[in-house]
């Protein structure tokens, strides 16, 4: 069975991932996501609306937000979920103007990229200080765009499809 939902999202660039990896790969088992995917999610939209009457309704839109930098790490418990982070206040005036153009319901955005869907935390107390530790350089950055995603659930997971991008 599948089920094909919408979000809009923001991609990110690493600049090590591959150095994230090594450092924490001690501390969680889980999966860890492929880096041409990692994105920040600005609005879940569902199955409420049709791709190609999305694509149509955004194509005149004011995608304008500040860039900003990947700049901690986290872990989100209640998802179990272990994030990189940005403080970017426009992220959430951009979902503000979103919301009154498509009707969606207020949020306040938490803007991260999901690095891993953790499975065990192996060493929760190593973890917990590595998290208290602000990265010596930032983690990355987002791109200077917003894609509109298909999300198709599998039962093995989530398959992502861009199906239209705008620049900013």
């Amino acid at each position: 069975m599948t089920i094909n939902r919408l979000f809009l999202a923001i991609p990110v660039t690493l600049y090590s991932y591959e150095q994230i990896k090594k450092e924490f790969n001690e501390l969680l088992q889980g999966e860890w996501r492929e880096e041409d995917h990692l994105h920040v999610t600005i609005a879940f939209l569902g199955q409420r609306f049709q791709p190609d009457m999305m694509i149509e309704k955004l194509s005149q839109f004011d995608w304008s937000f500040e860039l900003s930098k990947l700049t901690k790490f986290d872990y989100f418990s209640k998802s179990r979920v272990f994030v990189a982070t940005t403080h970017n206040p426009g992220l959430q005036r951009l979902y503000g103007r979103l919301e009154m153009l498509l009707g969606l319901e207020y949020a306040d955005l938490n803007p991260h990229a999901t690095l891993m869907r953790v499975k065990k935390i192996v060493d929760a107390e190593a973890f917990s200080n590595l998290l208290k530790t602000a990265p010596i350089e930032p983690i990355g950055i987002l791109k200077s765009k917003v894609i509109l995603y298909s999300s198709v659930l599998q039962n093995d997971g989530a398959i992502y499809e861009p199906l239209q991008e705008w620049l900013i």
